[in-house]
Formats: C-alpha cells, sequence, structure tokens
C-alpha cells in the first residue's frame, strides 16, 4: 500500500489498527478460557487501540515521506530545474511508449545565444532560456512534448498533427517569441529562434525524425534565422 496523500495516512493506520485488533482478539479468544473472555473483550481494544495507532500513524508517516521522496527524484528525471519542460531522457522515454505516434518534430535554437551569456553573462542567459520555454510550452497542448534538448536548444514532438498544422505551430512560436519582452536583473531583452521542423511517421524511430528537423534546423539558420524552414517544403535543401 502506497501513502500518497495525508489521508491515506489515516486511512493507513486504521486499516492496520483494526486489523492487527481483530487478529489479536481472536487469538486471545481462542487461547484464553470463555471465563476470561468478558475480561478480554472490556478491556483488550482499548488497550491495543491506544498502543497500536500511534505505532501505525508513525509507520504510515515514514511511507508518506518515501513517496514525496519517490516523487521528487522522479521530478529530477523528467522536468529540467531552469525552465520545468521536460528532459531529454523523458522525451525518449515518452515516445518510446509510443511507437506508433504521429506528428511533426520541431528542433529550436535560440538565435545568436552566445552574445547574450557573452554581454550579459550566464544568469541572464538563463532567463531567456527559461523565457523561451514559457513561450513555447504555452503555445503547445498537453499532449505534445516540450523538452530542453541541450543548452539553448528544445526539441518539440506535436502529437497527431499534419504537416500544415505543425508548420502553422513553429511559425506561431517563432513569432510569439520574437514578440515576448524577457526581464531579468532590471534588463528587458527580446529573443529570436530558428526552428527546423520533420514529419513522423507511425512506428519511425524518432531520431530519424530529430535528425531531419535537425537539418531543418540548420538551414533556418543559414537562411538568416528567426525563420521556420520544414524538412518537406520545397525550397528545403537537402
Amino acid at each position: 500500500m502506497e501513502v500518497s496523500r495525508r489521508r491515506d495516512l489515516w486511512t493507513f493506520a486504521i486499516l492496520f489498527t483494526s486489523l492487527e485488533m481483530a487478529f489479536m482478539m481472536i487469538a486471545q479468544l481462542w487461547f484464553y478460557p470463555p471465563e476470561l473472555h468478558a475480561y478480554i473483550l472490556a478491556r483488550e481494544p482499548l488497550l491495543m487501540l491506544m498502543v497500536s495507532l500511534p505505532v501505525c500513524l508513525y509507520l504510515g508517516g515514514k511511507m508518506h515521506e518515501t513517496h514525496l521522496r519517490k516523487q521528487e527524484l522522479r521530478a529530477m528525471v523528467r522536468r529540467d530545474r531552469l525552465t520545468n519542460v521536460a528532459t531529454r531522457d523523458f522525451f525518449y522515454e515518452r515516445l518510446a511508449q509510443d511507437p506508433d505516434a504521429y506528428g511533426v518534430s520541431l528542433m529550436v535554437d535560440i538565435d545568436h545565444f552566445k552574445q547574450v551569456n557573452d554581454t550579459h553573462g550566464h544568469l541572464v542567459g538563463d532567463a531567456v532560456i527559461r523565457g523561451v520555454a514559457e513561450v513555447l510550452k504555452a503555445n503547445c497542448r498537453e499532449e505534445d512534448i516540450v523538452c530542453r534538448f541541450g543548452g539553448e536548444e528544445f526539441a518539440i514532438f506535436l502529437h497527431h498533427v499534419t504537416p500544415e498544422q505543425g508548420q502553422d505551430i513553429a511559425e506561431r512560436m517563432r513569432k510569439r517569441v520574437a514578440e515576448a519582452t524577457i526581464t531579468t536583473r532590471d534588463i528587458a531583452l527580446s529573443a529570436t529562434v530558428s526552428i527546423g521542423g520533420s514529419l513522423k511517421a507511425a512506428a519511425q524511430d524518432i531520431n530519424t525524425s530529430i535528425s531531419k528537423a535537425d537539418a531543418a534546423l540548420y538551414n533556418a539558420k543559414a537562411g538568416g534565422r528567426n525563420r521556420a524552414v520544414m524538412s518537406w517544403a520545397k525550397d528545403c535543401a537537402a
């Protein structure tokens, strides 16, 4: 039994106290002579309740603490600390659990990010990464996956969207990032992103789609940055 919530603590304690009391009462009534049964029934339940309930509450509390620690560890594996989007590991884990997923993969890179770090420092750079992540996440649905792929780069998987829908979403993200103002340490900054996209067919390895999206991202950056290029577009170089 897992004690995941505070109210589960009392459920655990009452359940196991009741079971222990029932077992002990049956055992005592079985082994002791009938003339002592009235005495046992009058005194033993209260005594066992006073002893057993605090012990069960203590054990339940420890189980609850263990559950919370497990949740914290899961969060560390699944959520990027800086941006609160998914980690790269969780991105691949989630798609491995759904190999028949199809849709559009996007690779997103913050333009000229090194200049931000060199000019304003890494703490401001972190704020820019966090701000861009918030915009990307705000323009995705709950069933989509946004992950920090590494550094200032993000990977996004848009579940069950058509190429046209995927391109529209990528373009909307690009515009929303460019329009956003990121304020940190009394500094107001704006950022732009370059985006590359590719299709992922059902049962296709996600790495194949990511590789094509990454190539499209390279074309977006080579074409002047602050643009979205889809691998299936006619003007996208191989």
